[in-house]
């Protein structure tokens, strides 16, 4: 478990948090500070719990376990006036229910401080104009809400926010469709409400580069926990960003400014033909379709099977055009498609067994990777076969450990695979 306490008090302090949806838990076991005043960008892949972490913060969400605070305070016992002063979210897109008025939405925000049924005077009046003129919506304060364009609206949302005045900004990747002029304003605003003001800052953003250059120190998630924190300098390392966003990322210092950037090699892309080498994967029961397109994306020619047809790796490889041998639905592998996929298997360069369950009618299709050793190609397994391993006797175990004892590899992420088959394809 990974923590990090800052010397200052915490604007913001998780405590062992798990969190999610309807019993899907998403956050598991996060537990971090983040010091008043400081500016913090959440990072990680689509779906690693940064919307989750930042509903949960804002007490949108209970945790399932574990204790959020808020400036000493536990989240969930705040009343809402008192969470709205301390607290402001911007989300990614916000639905309007009501016919309102840029300028009576922005108003929305003095709301905690106005009391439900008070009306805004003079001071509130100008905190509005203010944030809104901050934000450049002041000149479409009479228009509706809903005919804005997706950043028009964004824009909004972030005037409402700043009208509110609260001790925290939570942005939840706000600044997505903001065109770049108006991205480089808002992004100024927060930087001088956070470095003026001391007002806390936390940002989602899946543009690394930008982080690093905003961020006092950045969290990092992967699949709902906290892999690291720190500076940028310590988070953004190309080792761990390649491994946890599943590709070949780049780290590299300005040399004019000396701020960190962030990016993968397209250059090889452009220019990328066939690679000449075929990869036949045995799979089943999903466990084959990310590997499929990111096989077809590097460049590798693609075989599968023996895969029941219905099966939704069956259905993928007929999607893509994959050489594939399809068994009837719901049987076991016969020998007339078991010889089909040897002959198959024969002509890849390198078998890979994705994280496929294995019961008695597919256990046969390890024999190919044995087959594929035998003939001095290389051969991956995934790793937790143990897990899979539903044969009687536990067969399919004792047959992985057979692979590994006659040099079969194993790996646990797609990126280690693709190092991997790469490798193997230099040697």
């Amino acid at each position: 478990m990974i923590e990090h306490r800052p010397a200052e008090s915490p604007a913001l302090a998780f405590r062992d948090v798990s969190s999610g949806y309807r019993g899907r838990e998403v956050l598991h076991s996060v537990s971090f500070s983040v010091a008043e005043g400081e500016f913090v960008s959440l990072i990680g892949p689509n779906g690693c719990g940064k919307s989750t972490l930042l509903k949960t913060a804002a007490a949108l969400i209970r945790p399932v376990s574990g204790s959020v605070s808020l400036f000493g305070q536990p989240a969930e016992r705040l009343k809402a006036a008192e969470r709205a002063a301390l607290v402001g979210v911007v989300p990614q897109k916000i639905e309007s229910p009501m016919a309102f008025r840029v300028g009576e939405l922005v108003m929305n925000g003095r709301i905690s401080s106005m009391g439900l049924f008070g009306r805004p005077g003079p001071l509130d009046d100008d905190i509005v104009e203010r944030a809104m003129i901050y934000t450049d919506v002041f000149s479409l304060r009479d228009r509706y809400f809903m005919e804005l364009s997706g950043g028009e609206q964004q824009r909004v949302t972030l005037a409402m926010v700043l009208a509110q005045e609260p001790r925290i900004i939570m942005l939840d990747e706000s600044i997505a469709h903001l065109d770049i002029n108006h991205r480089q304003e808002v992004l100024q605003i927060l930087l001088n409400i956070n470095r003026e003001q001391r007002i806390t800052v936390i940002l989602v953003s899946h543009d690394l580069t930008l982080a690093a250059q905003l961020s006092d120190r950045l969290l990092l998630l992967d699949g709902g926990t906290l892999a690291a924190a720190g500076t940028p300098q310590e988070v953004l390392r190309a080792e761990l960003l390649s491994r946890i966003y599943n590709c070949e990322l780049q780290v590299r210092k300005d040399p004019w400014s000396g701020e960190l950037q962030v990016s993968g090699d397209l250059r090889a892309g452009r220019s990328r033909k066939s690679l000449n080498r075929r990869v036949h994967v045995i799979a089943g029961g999903g466990s084959g379709i990310e590997l499929y397109r990111r096989l077809l994306i590097e460049g590798y020619d693609v075989s599968t099977g023996v895969l029941n047809r219905l099966d939704s790796d069956a259905e993928a490889a007929r999607a893509l055009h994959l050489d594939a041998v399809l068994e009837q639905p719901f049987s076991a592998v016969g020998s007339a498609c078991y010889r089909e996929a040897s002959v198959m298997a024969a002509s890849a360069d390198m078998v890979v067994v994705t994280g496929v369950p294995f019961g008695s009618g597919n256990l046969v299709n390890l024999s190919l990777a044995d087959e594929a050793l035998a003939a001095g190609k290389p051969v991956f397994l995934a790793d937790g076969i143990g897990a899979r391993d539903y044969t009687e006797g536990k067969a399919a175990g004792r047959k992985a450990a057979e692979l590994l004892a006659k040099g079969a590899q194993t790996w646990s992420s797609m990126h280690e695979l693709l190092i991997h088959l790469q490798k193997s394809f230099q040697s």
